[in-house]
Formats: C-alpha cells, sequence, structure tokens
C-alpha cells in the first residue's frame, strides 16, 4: 500500500505562514486528491501532470489567494480531466472549493472567449494562473499551437489579469505570447540578437526588450527600436562578459582558451567571405521565415537586419584590433 504523494517544497516549506492549521491541512489534502486523481497521467513535456496543478497553487499562493483559491488551484483539473464527480469535492472541501472548480471546468469546456462573462473574480484569477503556467511550458506543443494559444492569450487573458490587477502576470503572459507568434519581425529580430549575449544576461535583457517593444504599437517604431538595440548589442556583449574590476585573473586555462577563441575571431573577420558567408545564411533563413507569414516582414527584415550586422561586424573589428 502506498503512502501519501508527496508534498510540493512550498507545501513543506514555512511559505503558508498567513493560513492557520486548519487550512494548511485542508490544502495538504487538496494536493493528495489532486495527485491520487491524476495518478500516471503526463503532460506534453513527459512530466507527471500533477506539476501542473502545483505549479498553479503555487502561483495563487504568491498572488495572496486565500485557502479556497489555493485549493481549488490544486483541484482545478480533476473534473476535467479525470472524471471525478463534484460531490466527491463538495464532501472533502466545501461548496466554495467546489463552486470554484466548477466554474474553471465551464471554461475549459467552452469558448476562450466564455472568460469574458465569468461574473466571479477567483475564477477568473484562476484562469489567468493556469494559463500563465501553460504559457511557461508552451515548448512541447507544436507550431500552430503554440501560435493559437498565444493569440487567444494576447485577445483574452492578458487583458482579463490587467483587469483584475495582476500587472506583472499580464505583462509576462504577453511577453511569452510575443515571442511565440511568429509575424512579429521585431521580436524575432530581438529574439535572434539576444543570442549573442551570455547565456546567464540572455532571458532578463530580452524580457526587458519585450516589454519595452509592447509599448510600440507602429510598425516602424518597432523597427527603429529592435535596429538601435541590435546595433548595440555587440558592445553590450563584451561588456557583459568583461570580468569585474578587482577581480582575480582567470586560471591560466581558461585564458588560453579565450586568447584562441580570440585569435580565430580576429582569422574569421580578416575575410570578408569568412565573415559574410555565415551571416547571409542566418540572414536567408530569418528572410525566408518571415516571408511565410508576410511579404511585408520579409522587406522590413532584408531593409533593417543587414545593417545592424555590419555594424556589429565593424564594432567587434574596431575592439578586437589587430590580431594577436
Amino acid at each position: 500500500m502506498t503512502g501519501p504523494p508527496t508534498p510540493p517544497p512550498w507545501l513543506r516549506a514555512g511559505l503558508m505562514a498567513g493560513f492557520t492549521p486548519g487550512e494548511r491541512d485542508r490544502i495538504r489534502r487538496a494536493h493528495e486528491f489532486a495527485a491520487r486523481r491524476h495518478a500516471g497521467q503526463v503532460r506534453k513535456s513527459g512530466e507527471p501532470y500533477i506539476t501542473h496543478p502545483v505549479a498553479v497553487a503555487e502561483i495563487a499562493l504568491d498572488a495572496g489567494l486565500d485557502c479556497d483559491v489555493v485549493c481549488a488551484a490544486l483541484l482545478h483539473d480533476v473534473i476535467e480531466d479525470t472524471g471525478c464527480a463534484a460531490g466527491l469535492i463538495r464532501a472533502e472541501f466545501g461548496d466554495e472549493v467546489t463552486a470554484l472548480v466548477e466554474g474553471m471546468t465551464a471554461l475549459e469546456r467552452g469558448p476562450e472567449q466564455a472568460v469574458l462573462d465569468v461574473a466571479d473574480d477567483r475564477v477568473l484569477a484562476l484562469k489567468v494562473f493556469d494559463r500563465l503556467h501553460n504559457m511557461r511550458t508552451l515548448q512541447p506543443l507544436d507550431q500552430a499551437r503554440r501560435e493559437l494559444k498565444s493569440r487567444q492569450t494576447l485577445a483574452v487573458v492578458a487583458p482579463v489579469a490587467a483587469r483584475l490587477g495582476l500587472r506583472a502576470v499580464a505583462a509576462e503572459l504577453e511577453s511569452i505570447a510575443r515571442r511565440n507568434l511568429p509575424g512579429d519581425t521585431a521580436c524575432r529580430v530581438l529574439a535572434l540578437g539576444s543570442l549573442l549575449l551570455p547565456r546567464a544576461h540572455r532571458d532578463s535583457h530580452l524580457d526587458e526588450w519585450l516589454g519595452e517593444l509592447d509599448v510600440l504599437r507602429d510598425r516602424r517604431a518597432r523597427a527603429r527600436f529592435a535596429f538601435g538595440l541590435v546595433r548595440a548589442l555587440p558592445a553590450l556583449s563584451l561588456t557583459l562578459r568583461r570580468p569585474p574590476s578587482g577581480t582575480a585573473p582567470a586560471p591560466l586555462p581558461i585564458a588560453q582558451l579565450r586568447a584562441t577563441g580570440r585569435r580565430v575571431l580576429c582569422w574569421i573577420l580578416r575575410s570578408e567571405l569568412r565573415t559574410w558567408t555565415p551571416l547571409t545564411l542566418l540572414l536567408a533563413w530569418v528572410v525566408l521565415e518571415a516571408a511565410r507569414n508576410s511579404p511585408a516582414d520579409a522587406v522590413v527584415t532584408l531593409v533593417t537586419v543587414p545593417p545592424v550586422l555590419h555594424a556589429g561586424v565593424r564594432s567587434l573589428r574596431a575592439r578586437l584590433g589587430p590580431p594577436p
């Protein structure tokens, strides 16, 4: 006979200090109930399905919502995905939690726009938190499904989050959605340009840029913003990779590796052929991807990206100087 499911860290740690002992016990029981109901189910990523309601509940907890909402977050898929009767939830957790779970189930079974007709803000908040975690874990879905979810998120869910006062959640939803829509050339150029940055800084800088880009609605303004930003990326990349002043020098093997990398880069940059062959192939791929969605996007890419690449090459050559 198996024991109770292992609780998530936030259930075992002191993250529920604002709840009474009785409320903490209800949340633990909701987790056990959901884990047993979802046993054997997996997400598209291959993870156990229970990781999704647990993540939604953690978002609700971070937002400061009450015990009923956290319990409903843990249970929000048990009717829809496991065939559990609402009466079982009512007997175990009461009318309030059951009403929230049934509200979420009705939204899952109806059209996306049905969320606009929901009167209970707690159900709306659960829908927003559910979508946030789904958007954070969108990659296992195929491209068409990612684009559909992203468009629905921008049109319906993100505005609902903003209306509820969940501004940080709304901003994250919009950022993820725009990143998954191929029709936005400026977003795609920034995402591509961010690859120049060190991995540790890449996501934070890209999120900041996309947030600023969201404010610009005019296509030309967005293109100018992306052009100016990507033009400065080589310098930013070198700055972020430079060790802080006063730090000890790197061990010799790392220093040798850097010196070798510098020599190779200088060798590539000395030749126009060696420099532009891979960059031209990359540009051709970006233009073809843009043309699949809109000829206008392809034209914008052709006009804006080559000068950015040229400026980056020129900046690198100036900074690296003659080969060592």
